[in-house]
């Protein structure tokens, strides 16, 4: 009887993951606002009665992605032997970690957008709100740490706020990711410039404005305006 229950609970969580990346599948080829439960239940090939025994509704489901989203892209934000390493190079390493998620998963890039353009106004439930929440706890800890570990070592100034600093170094580099993943061959094709020039100089920007002592020269200016 237990093997059994163990075969049947086995089963339960390949049919659930089965319909999340049935769903993952479809938000990558349309629009979020788009896709219906319908659209879901035929991809993953399950009816419509077993697809509400696992998720009530499709916000459930788009908030489960989400989550999931941001917990594999977390394996880019963790660095090796950062104890001999000053606050701000610990701050650039976790800075082109967004670089590396950026070329390495742009579809993950692109559901961060269709999700924080969706539930732009308002969460669909205080259940799932709280629980995103939940999700998202310590998730920014990475970059404060790196922020008050410079501040202390003084390789980054002694005048911000490490909270808020990396409220904003988080928002302004997920922003401008999420519209390079989704519009920036668009910009290329309009004005002829490489969407990853374009992060890497931001990202380059905010890792020697927060220095004591930045490196200019890291900009290439001259590269910029000769191309």
């Amino acid at each position: 009887m237990k093997k059994w229950e163990e075969e049947v609970d086995d089963l339960r969580v390949k049919r659930r993951d089965h319909i999340l990346e049935a769903a993952r599948t479809l938000f990558a080829e349309k629009d979020m606002a788009l896709v219906t439960m319908v659209d879901i239940g035929a991809r993953a090939g399950v009816s419509r009665v077993t697809l509400y025994k696992y998720f009530s509704s499709i916000h459930e489901i788009v908030f489960e992605i989400q989550i999931q989203i941001m917990n594999e892209i977390s394996v880019y934000f963790e660095i090796d032997g950062d104890g001999e390493m000053t606050g701000a190079e610990k701050l650039t390493l976790l800075l082109y970690g967004w670089y590396n998620l950026y070329r390495d998963k742009p579809e993950h890039l692109r559901f961060i957008a269709m999700f924080d353009h969706f539930y732009r106004n308002e969460f669909p439930s205080e259940d799932l709100r709280k629980r995103y929440r939940d999700s998202m706890a310590n998730r920014g800890a990475q970059f404060k740490h790196a922020i008050e570990d410079g501040i202390r070592d003084g390789s980054i100034l002694p005048t911000f706020d490490p909270a808020l600093l990396e409220t904003m170094i988080q928002n302004t580099v997920i922003g401008m990711m999420s519209r390079m993943a989704t519009r920036g061959h668009l910009i290329h094709k309009q004005w002829g410039i490489d969407p990853e020039d374009i992060l890497t100089y931001l990202l380059q920007f905010i890792a020697q404005f927060i220095r004591v002592k930045p490196d200019t020269s890291v900009f290439r200016l001259t590269e910029v305006e000769n191309r």
